[in-house]
């Protein structure tokens, strides 16, 4: 299975589609542009706020919390420095380079560290699904857990791994229709943590978050599956 990190081409699907879901801001023209989301996976750091090249990121959103999603927003192309705070630090708690470039899609999922957090730079690579079918990929964000595979409802066939702490899949092509999911550790063969039933709706392009695992006494921090859906508007 091929494990992407940093490097995967888009195909020209995305940048139509992007165009009809995503709000614009205030890019208009043929100025170029990218789009990039973001995920909060750590649970060393509270609240964040995001800004780019010392301006505020002006996407409307709900606070930037611990398993909080932010779909796709639209930025200038070219080397950008996005830096993480939160409100009891005036200096930034992390700062990342990335460079965009146009028409291509990203995702940013923060992970957490011994002491820090670090951000997993993803060129999304996306493609129709086709009729009744539906696209699904795994982000493993949970520092404490080992390697796991992903199982679908009773079946013994892995739909991903074995895969190991900050991987991230491609894309899978998926039935449509209810599934339950399953983590399981590949060491043990041990089933770590299930989702609830969950329907995948054809078309749809779902991410499947390993989350949480650490000791604490915060029920949110206990591992976790997390089922979010790319671009929820369209």
């Amino acid at each position: 299975m091929h494990l992407q990190r940093y490097s995967v081409l888009a195909l020209f699907f995305v940048s139509a589609m992007l165009s009809s879901c995503l709000n614009d801001e205030d890019m208009s023209g043929i100025t170029p542009i990218a789009y990039v989301s973001f995920y909060h996976g750590t649970t060393q750091a509270d609240e964040l706020a995001i800004s780019v090249d010392n301006k505020a990121y002006p996407r409307d959103y709900n606070p930037f919390a611990y398993g909080t999603y932010i779909d796709y927003g639209n930025f200038f192309t070219g080397s950008r420095n996005f830096s993480f705070n939160n409100s009891t630090r005036t200096s930034s708690l992390l700062d990342t380079l990335i460079t965009l470039k146009a028409s291509q899609t990203y995702s940013v999922f923060l992970a957490d560290e011994a002491n820090s957090f670090v951000p997993i730079i993803v060129e999304d690579h996306l493609s129709n699904p086709g009729e009744g079918k539906a696209l699904l990929r795994l982000v493993h964000l949970s520092r404490v857990t080992p390697a796991v595979t992903l199982l679908a409802n009773n079946g013994s066939t892995p739909l991903f791994g074995p895969m190991d702490f900050k991987e991230v899949t491609d894309y899978k092509v998926m039935n449509s229709g209810p599934v339950v999911l399953k983590v399981n550790e590949v060491q043990s063969g041990q089933i770590l943590v299930a989702s609830e039933e969950v329907t995948l709706h054809p078309g749809r392009i779902y991410t499947v978050i390993i989350k949480g695992g650490q000791s604490s006494s915060a029920s949110s921090e206990e591992l976790d599956i997390q089922i979010i859906r790319n671009y929820p508007n369209y």
